[in-house]
């Protein structure tokens, strides 16, 4: 057992390193919040809840009051490259914000005005071209929220009785009508018997979530909690949620007027965007932060620091983590955390790209966990055999393969190294380049299977892309400081780990004695971080195959600009080149949590799939 304060240098270690962990919880408000659930969503204070979503994604929320020229300016260029209604409005309700503050010079706040009706009169055309009349009539939305207000008190209601998943029952209404419930219907993406509770969204909020990825709609948005396994493959947490959609309809008895029929409809609102009532189409209430929020309320303290340095005990947990059941229709998005984290800080990302409809209908998100303290080649070789696996038992299942193997890789710092080793190759001919041929024969003589299943690999031919972010390709300084080796001499590398690194070691004859002491006590994924050491240097004799790649990459003091360091990845260890695109983003070293840094992996894989259906 460590002692309290070497897990007090190991938190702190931590935090310097990689500063990769979020604070992304859930408040409970019960039964007295629920009326206010649809109200803060629609109007966020002085903007609605949408725009300040936008403004926010881009970085803008800021420069309001800072520079509201420049903020339209960049608001209306941004339009320009993406035409749609959220962004009409975004620029009419803040120009009206604008024009309102700027009352006292009314030939300033005229100009203002008059965007916001230029603005307005682009949405009205949009919704003539494209919507319903209804949508320009209040009452209707004074009906939704009617409706969906009615329906939360009367599940909640259906539930404290055991009654929401029964049928066959009947309830009376105010003025007499008697309503008769037949069975739910279950249209989700797992057996009903699989689903263990069901949550009223409405009775959480997310806590520190950037982005309020929610829509507004006709139902009740829910949270499924799953059984253990309810899911074939493994839980992206534990605690597994799914989101869903509560709807309910009510018809006529044709034989009695004073009878009513009911049926409640429980949706998958990862697939249903909307429903038709007769030969209307309507929008469905949709809510993924909170059940993603959910599914994480309760996080183990330090588990992350356990998988790095108690490898061995946490073995178990290494492997591919599925937000959602597998779907034929959508593309993998694996996301391959860095060091001292987990796949939870990518709560963010997931967060606000599973917001976008058409990456929902085209894209599901996925998790590879391993242990940082690890050598990056031995997670490498877990993640290869991991995805190979996957692919083998889908095909054995009839799966179409189609859009798995148009697969997508994003590591962030350590887990863009372990990603690249996904898209790069090695042989003998290398290795032995590497170390010299007598003693890589030598090597590979005193060495396992495992040698060569580690060292000698292809390509995964599933992977079509990859997105690196505050990758240290060519190594970070702080991995040779002394509170980083620390840390490395506190990781319990597994004994048949260093046994393995022993043989491989002792067969290399021609080593300096002194070199080969030094070499078996730095065999750990800190170590592999190091700018001079060998396992980067390997690294970049590699050769990567021919598929798109990308580098996102965080400076701390301005964006757009190569050069500087995000904290604890220079630059220059950063950019590759070949990448397809660069950016620079103002970040620390946790680039993936970055608003900006999100909306470009969001055009990525937009232009992932536009690129498919140009093939």
């Amino acid at each position: 057992m460590r002692s309290l304060t070497g897990w007090i240098f190991l938190v702190a270690s931590c935090m310097l390193l990689c500063g990769c962990q979020h604070g992304v919880g859930l408040q409970n408000v019960g039964p007295d919040g629920r009326i206010s659930y649809e109200d803060a969503f629609i109007f966020n204070g002085a903007l609605s809840a949408e725009t300040v979503n936008l403004l926010g994604n881009h970085l803008l929320y800021s420069k309001i009051e800072a520079s509201p020229q420049q903020f339209i300016n960049e608001l209306e260029r941004l339009c320009e490259m993406e035409p749609t209604p959220r962004f009409f409005i975004a620029i009419a309700e803040t120009s009206q914000l604008l024009a309102a503050r700027m009352q006292d010079d009314p030939d300033t706040a005229i100009k203002y005005n008059l965007t916001t009706l230029i603005y307005t009169q682009k949405y009205f055309q949009y919704a003539i071209d494209n919507r319903s009349s209804l949508l320009f009539d209040p009452e209707a939305i004074v009906a939704v929220r009617c409706y969906n207000l009615a329906l939360t008190e009367l599940f909640s209601y259906l539930k404290q009785r055991n009654m929401h998943r029964a049928g066959a029952f009947e309830l009376t209404a105010a003025g007499g009508q008697k309503i008769h419930f037949e069975l739910p219907k279950f249209s989700l993406p797992v057996k009903e018997d699989h689903i263990i509770a069901f949550e009223l969204c409405a009775d959480y909020r997310p806590v520190n979530l950037t982005h309020n990825s929610r829509r507004f709609g006709i139902g009740v948005p829910l949270v499924c909690e799953l059984a253990d396994h309810a899911i074939p493959e493994t839980n992206f947490a534990e605690g597994q949620v799914i989101p869903a959609t509560l709807a309910m309809r009510i018809e006529n008895d044709p034989d009695d007027a004073s009878r009513r029929t009911a049926r409640l409809y429980f949706l998958d609102s990862r697939s249903v965007d909307e429903v038709t009532v007769g030969e209307v189409t309507v929008p469905l209430a949709q809510d993924f932060s909170t059940p993603l929020a959910y599914m994480v309320k309760n996080p183990p303290p330090f588990d992350f620091l356990q998988r790095t340095f108690q490898i061995e005990l946490t073995s178990g947990q290494v492997g591919l983590y599925h937000l959602e059941p597998h779907n034929d229709n959508r593309i993998p998005v694996v996301l391959v955390h860095g060091l001292l984290s987990d796949i939870r800080t990518w709560l963010q990302l997931i967060n606000t790209l599973q917001s976008d409809p058409e990456l929902r209908r085209n894209y599901r998100f996925m998790g590879f966990s391993y242990s940082s303290g690890n050598p990056i080649f031995v997670s490498a070789m877990h993640l290869r055999q991991a995805l190979l696996a996957e692919r083998a038992r889908l095909e054995h299942d009839g799966r179409d393969l189609t859009k798995f193997d148009q697969m997508i890789l994003i590591g962030h710092s350590m887990g863009g190294l372990i990603s690249r080793l996904m898209i790069s190759r090695s042989d003998d001919k290398l290795l032995a380049g590497f170390i010299g041929e007598d003693i890589y024969q030598q090597a590979v003589d005193s060495a396992s299977e495992e040698f060569r299943n580690m060292m000698i690999f292809e390509p995964v031919l599933s992977v079509k892309r990859v997105i690196f972010i505050a990758v240290p390709h060519r190594g970070s300084e702080l991995a040779q400081s002394w509170f980083a080796q620390a840390a490395s001499s506190m990781i319990e590398v597994p004994s048949y780990l260093l046994e393995f690194n022993r043989k491989l070691i002792s067969g290399l004859i021609d080593m300096p004695e002194a070199q080969k002491y030094r070499m078996m006590g730095t065999f750990t994924g800190i170590d592999n971080l190091s700018p001079t050491g060998s396992a980067l240097r390997l690294l970049n004799l590699m050769p990567i195959c021919a598929i798109p790649y990308h580098s996102i990459i965080g400076n701390t003091e301005q964006r757009g600009i190569p050069g500087g360091s995000d904290g604890v990845v220079p630059y220059s260890s950063s950019h590759l080149d070949g990448a397809v695109s660069e950016i620079v983003v103002q970040s620390g070293h946790s680039v993936q949590q970055n608003p900006l840094a999100i909306q470009e992996i969001k055009r990525i894989l937009k232009e992932h799939l536009r690129t498919l259906d140009h093939e």
